[in-house]
């Protein structure tokens, strides 16, 4: 049974249920694919667990969310032009909590999860906070991608091909941990990953269709590049007080390193890496 466009828009669930001092809420939101030729999003998520993936093609996006709403406020916005869609979802600390202390909350019994249909494809902005998330991008119509973290442990992969060419994923790590795999199903053009304090590590595996860029810095850390043995690797680098260990690649003049099948390679990969403390290993296999 079809539902009316009115009824698109489905508010399924709320329940409130007090624990220990906090007041959790469910909230459940949904929308129905109606041939969006885009959806632009912006999610903002303060506190919690996260989680983003592939949901049903019939629903345009799906949202599950639990919150303490004597702490929290979860503000879900959707409006539609010529057939562009926009979605924003924020999880903000109320005006009286004072964020820089939550040790007497349970912050990881909170939750938002987000599906998308993989028939329209997503322009994804992310912000995160204190945030354990795991993202799933694979199978879906990722045009541009953006995620910017707090102080997070976030695991995003891109587990199938991308549908669609990605112009630009950039990736901003803070005080952090960060790990990003099968970059080559993204089919993302350019790369940017920046990180404070805290260890990267990019897994450039998948199914490559184009060659790629890539800028990578961090200011504190480890960063961990690992690229598949066929794919041609050139990396310019420049850093201070940071070890570097790249076996498989050969030093040239000017601080570039290059694979040895660069010149033979059907596909290349061409890293910028900068970075001020820490280590850089490349592995190869």
């Amino acid at each position: 049974m079809r539902l009316s466009a009115p009824l698109a828009l489905i508010a399924v669930l709320i329940v409130a249920a007090p624990a220990a001092g906090q007041s959790w809420k469910s909230v459940a939101k949904a929308r129905q694919f109606q041939d969006q030729d885009a959806l632009d999003v912006r999610i903002k998520y303060a506190v919690g667990r996260f989680e983003l993936g592939k949901g049903p093609d019939r629903l345009l996006y799906r949202v599950d969310s639990r919150f303490d709403e004597d702490a929290f406020n979860l503000r879900t916005n959707y409006l539609e032009s010529a057939k562009r869609g926009s979605l924003r979802i924020e999880l903000e600390g109320d005006d009286r909590l004072d964020l820089r202390d939550l040790k007497d909350y349970d912050v990881k019994a909170g939750s938002l999860k987000v599906d998308f249909s993989n028939r329209t494809p997503l322009n994804i902005h992310l912000e995160l906070g204190a945030v354990e998330a795991r993202m799933d991008l694979g199978g879906l119509r990722v045009k541009e991608l953006s995620v910017e973290t707090g102080a997070s442990d976030t695991q995003i992969q891109f587990s199938q091909p991308n549908l669609v060419e990605a112009g630009h994923c950039s990736f901003k790590a803070g005080a952090a941990s960060l790990k990003v795999e099968k970059l080559g199903n993204s089919k993302c053009r350019n790369v940017s990953v920046s990180g404070g304090v805290g260890a990267l590590t990019l897994d450039f595996s998948g199914d490559w269709k184009n060659d790629a860029t890539g800028d990578i810095n961090v200011g504190l850390g480890a960063i961990e590049i690992r690229v598949p043995a066929e794919l041609g690797v050139r990396i310019d680098r420049s850093t201070f007080l940071m070890s570097f260990d790249a076996p498989d690649l050969v030093k040239q003049d000017g601080g570039i390193w290059l694979s040895r099948n660069w010149e033979t390679a059907k596909r290349r990969l061409s890293l910028s890496v900068s970075g001020a403390l820490g280590g850089i290993t490349v592995a190869r296999f």
